[in-house]
């Protein structure tokens, strides 16, 4: 189907955006959280017995990447990206013919595909060049580290003949910049000022008419009245739980568990208090020590919601250890950016954190347990005996070490340091993580805020400020703020405000040619950078310029890809970290199954596809031409660039456009039907005949039943899914998935009827072509049932229907039935296959208007997309 023309897209929009630069050659964070989690324990474990400094059995060691590619005696052991060619992957297999890694017994077959994943990726490996005792020379050298000093004062710089800079951030950007014998760019118009202020601040599009009152405000207090308009708003707390949502890997569900709810129903509830949190600029220690531990230090109920933080993670099939892992985790890296998690089996590769300091951390966590009675079941509450905490050698719980206090990490509090006294010692671990002798906390949160802002972080690593990660680009400046934060009483609506008000974040993004001979990485911050809109900001301006966003602020999660879409605020998204919509990744969303430091840019097919073809977008293109009621072209022109972006348009672009709109047609290109349809009838069982078939009327993105929700007022439980769906109560609602004959021929039908309940007494299915039922039916309970048809003539236009019935009553009737039809034509002897899974759709679209496809160009353009 055409859904817009190409040539009037380039006219007006130019190419689709350019979304990401190259991918990097270096290792991403989250290969390097794979290596770490999944293949250096087993190195450590299973292998550096043998094969480490210590002792090199056929001249082999695998403690560094580089050893392991050089091989032993017997050759190379990896060949990154070829797992066939590794000798590694080989002697894993414990072929009887082959030697067998590890000796005594062969590793499960989860690790081993861990082990084939990694290899396929081209075994990434952290400073593959150093190897384990190097890392005593890295060790040595930690005090020197610059994110382990003290955070210092520093003096603001007096750059000579400095007419540019406004606030004290600037002073620090012009120094650098002058030593470097390069100037800054001139201020962004104001258009783009108020365009961008807007997205940082509240992730929503800037609107005509407020650009218009902006744009003709000659006050020289215009925009700081702006900034602090926007930051009094409550969408700003929406745009900034976002960005957090990231460090805290928030998600709905717990990821993959059986036999157990995968549902966290109560997970908005964290959402809800870190909007209202952030709308109150309730000051950043504040802020985190109520979500380690609120029940110590709050008498508000709704505080212990803080506490999703800790416990919405995943659930690891509900393995214990994995489960505290990931809350160290994420309270490490996610708030003071150190990778402690990496001292689970062994000491830190490179930064001072020892496996005794994991295992303090896991005594602390190890105290805790989760009640699930009111008044919050996010929280968590201390043992009334704390647990004594051990380090498991290897990692490996058992594997009982020496005993451990629960106390702080040692480069923070180093040897003053004493064990913790109250319970669990969790509100004394949050108190340690926001002293403020703790040179990290600071920095790191002042770091993600500038980040956000500015596109680039002052530290590109922002979860990662361990002795291999880079430098701060300005490391007085990240000093300035993070002691500013500190001295503000920790306020992030001050830190925002002094960002946003400074020259440095008010640019222009354009660069000219010696900028980037001169500062291809705008490390220097010659200019702003050019940001996309990111996934939550780019629907939510399509829902704006629509009219349609739903501008409530708080409630429950919504599934924002079925329909009908709701059109509530990104932020109120359902997160399924099991299945992630393909949506979201498409779009560079974070992945909720574990923290993330920031987001991945990437320009990848998918994104223009959806936005030329999903019924969302075409559906918000309609909407938004309808609520235009205006006869002249001209001027319906107008007022879609006004909704759209927020300008006039030129006399060229409105000439453009009503050539266009006037001399297109609608988008009336024939569909090719579907050959699967999906209702429901009533059935004669004795005589096997359908009396009626009725579509069923409601399509929720993943499925036809009767209504939005389940059991539905009419249809009952009535429903069917790709795979297969549920009948209804009685014998007049019985599921119809009809096949209808494209041309004459002949059929067969391969096919397995399932129902995987022992409660209930199963369904009953049967198949009827051209209404005459072939066979016997099937009952099928707690079972399986191949249900074949062979060499079944068959006519243009008739149908082929499998039914399917409760049996005798309404409990546990789910079932599967996925089936495929082998045609082979009368006409040309052609042989076609249709698949009911593979096929299985919704509803076609509806063909689009020539002004509805007017208004997708414009929603496809990169002025759109774009924040500037």
């Amino acid at each position: 189907m055409r859904r817009l023309s190409y040539a009037i897209l380039i006219c007006l929009c130019g190419p689709l955006a350019s979304f990401a630069e190259e991918p990097s050659t270096k290792i991403t964070a989250e290969q390097e959280k794979f290596f770490e989690t999944k293949i250096r324990p087993v190195l450590v474990q299973s292998c550096y017995e043998c094969h480490s400094a210590k002792k090199q059995q056929f001249g082999l060691r695998v403690d560094s990447r580089k050893f392991l590619v050089d091989g032993g005696d017997g050759g190379s052991a990896l060949t990154p990206g070829k797992v066939d060619e590794s000798r590694l992957w080989e002697v894993l297999q414990h072929d009887p013919d082959d030697t067998q890694m590890p000796p005594d017994s062969k590793l499960p077959d989860d690790v081993l595909a861990n082990i084939k994943a990694w290899i396929e990726m081209g075994a990434p490996w952290p400073a593959s060049d150093i190897p384990a005792e190097a890392a005593d020379d890295v060790h040595s050298n930690w005090r020197d580290h610059w994110a382990y000093q003290p955070i210092k004062r520093p003096a603001i710089p007096s750059p000579e003949n400095d007419a540019w800079s406004l606030t004290e951030i600037d002073r620090f950007i012009a120094a650098k910049l002058a030593a470097a014998g390069l100037a800054p760019s001139p201020p962004a118009d104001k258009e783009s000022q108020l365009r961008r202020l807007k997205y940082d601040l509240l992730g929503l599009p800037a609107e005509y008419e407020e650009v218009q009152r902006f744009v003709n405000n000659n006050s020289p207090t215009a925009y700081d009245e702006l900034v602090d308009e926007y930051l009094a708003l409550p969408q700003f707390g929406e745009r900034w739980a976002r960005h957090w949502m990231d460090v805290s890997r928030y998600a709905d569900t717990k990821g993959y568990l059986f036999r157990e709810d995968r549902n966290y129903p109560d997970a908005w509830r964290y959402r809800e208090w870190v909007i209202g949190a952030l709308n109150q600029d309730l000051p950043y220690n504040e802020f985190v020590i109520k979500q380690i531990a609120a029940d110590h230090v709050s008498d508000d109920p709704a505080d212990l919601h803080a506490m999703g933080f800790l416990t919405l993670g995943r659930r690891f099939l509900n393995n214990r250890h994995d489960i505290i892992d990931d809350r160290i985790d994420v309270v490490t890296r996610g708030l003071m950016g150190l990778t402690v998690t990496c001292a689970r089996c062994h000491d830190h590769k490179f930064d001072p954190i020892p496996a005794a300091d994991y295992y303090s951390l896991y005594g602390v966590f190890n105290s805790c347990d989760e009640p699930k009675n009111e008044p919050s079941t996010l929280r968590l509450v201390d043992k009334e005996k704390p647990a004594d905490p051990v380090i498991f050698l290897r990692g490996k719980p058992g594997n009982n070490g020496p005993k451990v206090p629960r106390q702080f990490l040692q480069v923070v509090h180093r040897e003053e340091r004493q064990p913790f006294q109250k319970g669990s010692g969790r509100l004394e671990m949050a108190q340690a993580i926001v002293a403020a002798d703790n040179p990290l906390t600071a920095r790191v949160w002042v770091n993600r805020v500038w980040g956000h802002l500015i596109g680039n972080a002052l530290v590109r690593t922002p979860s990662d400020f361990g002795v291999r990660a880079d430098p701060p680009t300005h490391p007085e400046l990240l000093d300035y703020l993070a002691g500013t934060l500190i001295d503000n009483g920790w306020s992030t609506k001050q830190l925002i405000r002094a960002i946003v008000k400074s020259q440095a974040y008010r640019q222009q993004s354009d660069a000219t040619l010696e900028i980037i001979a001169n500062d291809p990485e705008n490390e220097l911050l010659t200019h702003m950078n050019r940001r996309r809109r990111d996934f939550e900001g780019l629907r939510d301006a399509v829902l704006a310029a629509s009219g349609e966003l739903d501008p409530t602020v708080g409630g429950q999660s919504v599934k924002i890809t079925e329909q009908p879409f709701p059109k509530r605020r990104t932020v109120y998204a359902f997160v399924d970290r099991q299945n992630l919509p393909g949506l979201f990744r498409a779009f560079d969303f974070a992945s909720p199954d574990t923290h993330s430091p920031k987001r991945y840019e990437t320009d990848v097919p998918q994104q223009a596809l959806f936005l030329m073809n999903s019924p969302f977008l075409l559906e918000q293109a309609t909407q938004l031409v309808e609520s235009i009621a205006l006869d002249d072209p001209a001027e319906k022109v107008r007022r879609i660039y006004q909704q759209v972006l927020a300008r006039q348009p030129t006399d060229s672009e409105i000439e453009l456009a009503v050539r266009y709109v006037t001399g297109a047609v609608a988008d009336t290109d024939p569909v090719e039907p579907n050959p699967w349809s999906y209702g429901y009838g009533d059935l004669d069982p004795e005589a096997g005949k359908l009396q009626a078939f009725t579509p069923l009327p409601h399509f929720t993105g993943k499925a036809w039943q009767g209504g939005a929700k389940l059991p539905d007022d009419t249809l009952s439980w009535t429903m069917l899914n790709p795979k297969g769906g549920h009948p209804g109560k009685n014998l007049q609602q019985v599921t119809v998935r009809r096949w209808t004959a494209p041309t004459d021929g002949r059929i067969s039908v391969r096919g397995k009827l399932k129902h995987s309940k022992k409660e209930g007494d199963g369904v009953r299915g049967r198949i009827l072509v051209a209404g005459v039922q072939q066979g016997e039916a099937w009952h099928v309970h707690n079972a399986e049932q191949k249900t074949p048809l062979k060499d079944i003539p068959v006519k243009a236009g008739e149908t082929v229907e499998f039914v399917t019935d409760l049996w005798e009553t309404l409990s546990h009737d789910g079932f599967e039935w996925p089936v495929t039809i082998t045609l082979q034509s009368m006409t040309d002897d052609s042989t076609v296959k249709f698949s009911a899974e593979a096929q299985f759709a919704g509803p076609p679209p509806s063909p689009l208007t020539a002004w509805a496809q007017f208004a997708q160009i414009l929603l496809l353009s990169n002025e759109f997309q774009f924040v500037d």
